[in-house]
């Protein structure tokens, strides 16, 4: 009996998630002419503030990111500005109601827990929460973006057809244009250079040349996105004839265009990030171990603080709420953090947070009691963790806000080529990684000569 109870209500569930997508989709239709918008809008209505709203079940109990979720009660009312669900604490995008039952699409990674109805506006909202939790089901997977397995070249062309040099770098901007460096080194043209990657293509920007662009080495973008910050290394005068360690590309010119923005000589610089907030622009020396910002009032390079000696090769990178600079010490196998002072805008405090200096290992762990090797280019998500490519563990770790280190993608000390399942794909000497706006993790794969993908949903 409780089977067929069980069957009668899944049948109802799906036929009920199809009368209301249709009756959306209608809705959709009748408003494409200007004269039934009007008419639409007048039976909008808001709950009943003398009827208690409530609510009975939901359907369907699992699913992952985009599933389609009715829920079921009384009083909802049919004016959506009153309606908000959450699913563990995560909006869930609401589509319509029609008064008894409300129709919202899954966010993505909201995991386990609780779904829940908050009704009303400002300060006169109501939440009610469903007994059972949803069950969230993840999907995740790793596949091939763009190059050919093990080919290194400078080949433009369809994401298929092109050759990538040892990837160096990658971000994506806010429309998920993705951005990388071929690793170069000196002046020849074919030995390093900036590229696009977007809408199945991957085109050349520019080439190591004569210019303030001959041995780049990281790349970020301002806080409006229209201006794109690149560092070179700059290791000596035999390899190159310029001073720009920090050199800018104008989203105006299609960043074809670069120029001089901080100038220093000599500084083998390897790490670059931008506030979040206040757009200063912080680098780093190899040679003397100090990093620096650039004070764009005066032009001068300010020299903030040495960490912990000389010859550190960093990548760097701040926290979105501009509090935290997270510092991967690459060549020493560990993560520093820097507090941001909103007062003095300098950099303070700064401790050994995960990892230990100059031992290299795979450990997961939390805080010292982990173990990296060579700590590169990273990303924070949404929710405060931290994901470093971690290249010589071929492999990808997650750190949480607390300091505790897991394997997130890749196979430990395993170098290699394998789509798939994050725990059983394989990464060859990983270098850094980005979000873009779609959710996924886009990996630079320097020695597969390839761009990976990281979807988890």
């Amino acid at each position: 009996m409780k089977t067929k109870e069980k069957s009668k209500h899944k049948a109802l569930g799906f036929s009920t998630i199809f009368v209301l997508s249709l009756m959306f989709l209608l809705v959709c239709f009748v408003n494409c002419d200007g004269q039934f918008i009007e008419e639409e809008q007048k039976v909008v209505v808001p709950p009943d503030a003398n009827k208690a709203t409530e609510i009975t079940s939901y359907f369907p109990d699992s699913g992952g990111a985009a599933t389609k979720m009715i829920l079921y009660g009384s009083n909802f009312g049919t004016d959506t500005s009153y309606i908000k669900v959450t699913v563990n604490g995560k909006n869930a995008r609401v589509i319509g109601s029609d008064g008894t039952s409300i129709l919202a699409i899954v966010p993505a990674r909201a995991d386990t827990g609780l779904v829940s109805v908050h009704i009303g506006k400002g300060n006169d909202v109501k939440t009610l929460s469903y007994t059972s939790e949803f069950k969230y089901q993840f999907k995740r997977a790793v596949t091939t973006l763009a190059g050919q397995k093990g080919q290194s070249g400078e080949v433009d062309g369809t994401y298929t057809t092109c050759k990538l040099k040892r990837p160096w770098e990658i971000v994506s901007d806010k429309d998920g244009v993705l951005y990388y460096l071929d690793e170069g080194r000196g002046l020849k043209n074919t030995d390093g250079g900036l590229r696009r990657v977007y809408d199945g293509q991957v085109t050349a920007i520019m080439r190591n040349s004569g210019g303030p662009m001959q041995s780049p080495t990281a790349l970020c973008f301002n806080t409006a996105q229209d201006t794109l910050y690149l560092l070179n290394s700059l290791w000596n005068a035999n390899d190159m004839n310029t001073d720009a360690a920090v050199a800018m590309l104008p989203r105006e010119a299609n960043f074809s265009i670069i120029k001089p923005f901080a100038r220093a000589r000599y500084t083998r610089a390897t790490g670059l990030a931008v506030h979040p907030k206040t757009g200063e622009v912080f680098y780093n020396s190899q040679v003397d171990g100090y990093i620096y910002k650039h004070n764009s009032t005066t032009g001068a390079e300010e020299q903030l603080f040495q960490l912990n000696g000389t010859d550190t090769e960093l990548r760097m990178k701040f926290h979105p709420d501009g509090h935290t600079l997270f510092i991967m010490v690459k060549n020493k196998h560990c993560i520093y953090k820097a507090d941001y002072d909103d007062t003095t805008r300098k950099l303070k405090n700064y401790r050994l947070w995960v990892g230990q200096w100059g031992s290299a290992g795979f450990m997961d762990g939390i805080g010292t009691g982990a173990m990296l090797d060579q700590p590169g280019g990273a990303d924070v998500d949404e929710d405060g963790n931290l994901y470093v490519a971690d290249k010589y563990n071929h492999c990808i770790r997650k750190i949480t806000p607390e300091g505790e280190v897991s394997l997130y993608a890749g196979t430990a000390r395993s170098a290699g080529y394998a789509d798939g399942e994050p725990s059983e794909s394989k990464f060859d000497q990983p270098e850094s990684l980005c979000f873009a706006p779609d959710g996924a993790m886009y990996v630079a794969d320097r020695n597969n000569h390839l761009i990976r993908r990281v979807m988890v949903e």
